[in-house]
């Protein structure tokens, strides 16, 4: 009797394994991908004057939403958000990665990112819900239910 033992995956792995689709992008790929839009989106900003400061934050806040449009992960999603925020305090309001606590001011950022994120993910879940098809009429039988 040849019997072959396989391992069984430890229990993380298991609801990992039993959650993930086999088709699906790994949420560190999406985190780097988010990373990316952050600093492009830092670096469009940086081109417009410190005196536009809403504006500035309005380019990072739109690259926000339209990530988690797009990323169908709120984990990732709230990373690239994190990110976004640190990328602005660090580089757009202070100078040279230097992150400090601006009270309100950063209080109302945090809330302009949170809306961003949870708009963003809600338009992304409403884009790709399935969509539901056109009842059929009583003499107007389906294709796929005449038979000969």
């Amino acid at each position: 009797m040849n019997s072959t033992r396989v391992a069984k995956p430890h229990w993380p792995l298991l609801i990992a394994s039993e959650k993930a689709d086999d088709h699906e992008v790994p949420g560190g790929i999406l985190v780097g991908a988010g990373a990316l839009v952050i600093i492009v989106a830092g670096f469009v900003a940086s081109a417009i004057p410190q005196s536009a400061g809403n504006l500035r934050y309005g380019v990072l806040v739109a690259a926000v939403l339209g990530f988690a449009a797009l990323c169908r992960r709120w984990s990732v999603a709230i990373a690239v958000a994190g990110i976004g925020f640190l990328v602005f305090d660090g580089f757009l309001v202070n100078q040279l990665g230097v992150l400090s606590w601006h009270g309100w001011a950063d209080a109302g950022r945090i809330a302009a990112l949170g809306a961003a994120l949870i708009f963003g993910r809600l338009a992304g879940d409403i884009g790709s819900a399935p969509r539901a098809s056109a009842p059929q009429k009583a003499g107007n039988p389906r294709p796929d239910s005449i038979r000969s």
